[in-house]
């Protein structure tokens, strides 16, 4: 039995988007005839990539998400322990400094942390904050998949393992059936995924494939139009990792060549803007945030490219 037997029908996304209703994904064509059209649009050898360049930056995420402040009521700074747990802005009687008491992101204690850790403290919880969930706009498919997997003998199912394999589905669906900029669309659900699970360099990884895909307007009628304009939701969820990280994107050229040469299905050749340009234009759009960040060496690119077998 096909996947998705019961869809059928296609509709024009207009624009630039980033959102997905059930609706949308259920009008999309199922079919496994692949056009000429969409068969020239996409790469026949794909890519297989080192990565290593994955996993510098995730341990450097994790060392930016390690857990802040202390659980037990004292000072972070002078360790005099304080009676009121109320959340705020808290002066020691003891060592006259001032700290901050808050919930964090990591296991919803409630931490005294120093004053100067505070941009790092707000940023673990903005990167981790108003993630979508995909897995409500198709119970049915998720229900679906979830037996499926059964059915393959999978054991110890969790929800992510599940999405991710719906959305895996979908996105092969939509490249198939010449829809672009659902797939695109799918590919940006991926990212929320992977930072709901907090593997932060992967889902920076999905967000500039999705930044890519934008640049060079996917449509759903199997063709590219090259853009400069970022969506801004995108924009935003891109700023929230970098800031996490403390990352500059001109500092990123390894992390973003990666994410191209690892995930995109596309002909490069087809796109109007190439991945210079592209990152070119990444830049650019950063330029302000990476001006206010520290200047730091980038990390040593272990971007290298073989065929796949």
């Amino acid at each position: 039995m096909k996947i998705f037997d019961n869809l059928f029908g296609s509709k024009k996304l207009e624009g630039v988007s980033i959102d997905i209703s059930k609706y949308d994904v259920n009008e999309m064509k199922d079919t496994e005839d692949i056009s000429e059209k969409v068969q020239t649009d996409l790469q026949n050898t794909p890519e297989v990539v080192d990565r290593r360049v994955v996993m510098m930056y995730e341990k450097k995420f994790i060392e930016r998400f390690k857990k802040l402040g202390n659980l037990h009521q004292k000072c972070p700074y002078c360790a005099h322990e304080y009676k009121s747990s109320h959340v705020g802005e808290k002066k020691c009687t003891a060592c006259k400094q001032t700290f901050l008491v808050q919930k964090r992101v990591q296991d919803m204690g409630t931490v005294a942390y120093k004053l100067e850790q505070k941009p790092l403290f707000d940023a673990q919880w903005k990167a981790t904050s108003k993630i979508k969930k995909f897995k409500y706009y198709l119970s049915h498919e998720y229900e679906y998949i979830e037996k499926q997997l059964q059915k393959q003998g999978k054991k110890h199912l969790n929800n992510s393992l599940i999405m991710h394999s719906v959305i895996n589905a979908y996105a092969k669906n939509s490249v198939s059936a010449g829809h672009y900029q659902l797939y695109a669309a799918l590919m940006f659900h991926k990212a929320e995924l992977m930072r709901s699970e907090q593997r932060f360099a992967e889902a920076l990884i999905y967000y500039f494939y999705v930044y890519f895909l934008h640049a060079n307007g996917v449509n759903n009628q199997a063709g590219f139009e090259g853009s400069s304009a970022i969506n801004p939701e995108l924009r935003q969820k891109i700023s929230e990792l970098l800031e996490l990280g403390d990352f500059q994107v001109k500092k990123l050229k390894d992390l973003f060549d990666y994410s191209i040469a690892h995930l995109n299905v596309f002909n490069m050749a087809k796109m109007n803007h190439t991945l210079h340009k592209s990152y070119s234009i990444l830049m650019k759009e950063f330029r302000l945030e990476d001006e206010a960040k520290r200047n730091e060496k980038p990390m040593r690119s272990f971007v290298l490219y073989t065929k796949a077998s």
